[in-house]
């Protein structure tokens, strides 16, 4: 009987996790690149596009101006739009859009977006280590 009792607490436990907020604050992420140029830094940004496939969708990155990338996520369902700010310093991807379905009325983004976020850092990141 213990037993029976303590599976069906476990299983209330993890039915309380599994239903936590699914919106969070959008996520800013900076890095640093040192001993690159300006150059090299937005080069290993606009690689991304090389490998624009990933299980979310696809990556689209497009050079806005000196110092701006805007980077967009695509699929079916849902698009994300974020900022990449890069000097010869390093990078900092910002939040710029997502589609409606994606966030809530206090502002908040469904928690794939920070995982988009995290996902194209670290491809940045790849990059970046490939260069140096």
């Amino acid at each position: 009987m213990k037993f029976f009792k303590l599976i069906i607490a476990t299983f209330f436990i993890c039915l309380l996790f599994g239903c936590a907020n699914k919106y969070e604050a959008p996520r800013t992420v900076e890095s640093s690149s040192q001993g690159l140029s300006k150059e090299q830094v937005k080069n290993a940004i606009l690689a991304v596009n090389k490998k624009r496939d990933t299980r979310y969708g696809i990556w689209k990155l497009d050079l806005i101006d000196n110092n701006n990338i805007r980077a967009s996520l695509l699929n079916q369902k849902y698009e994300a739009t974020m900022n990449i700010n890069f000097s010869s310093e390093g990078y900092k991807i910002q939040y710029k859009s997502v589609s409606p379905n994606l966030i809530n009325k206090k502002g908040e983004v469904h928690r794939n977006y920070n995982r988009w976020v995290n996902d194209l850092d670290y491809r940045i990141r790849q990059n970046i280590f490939k260069v140096q």
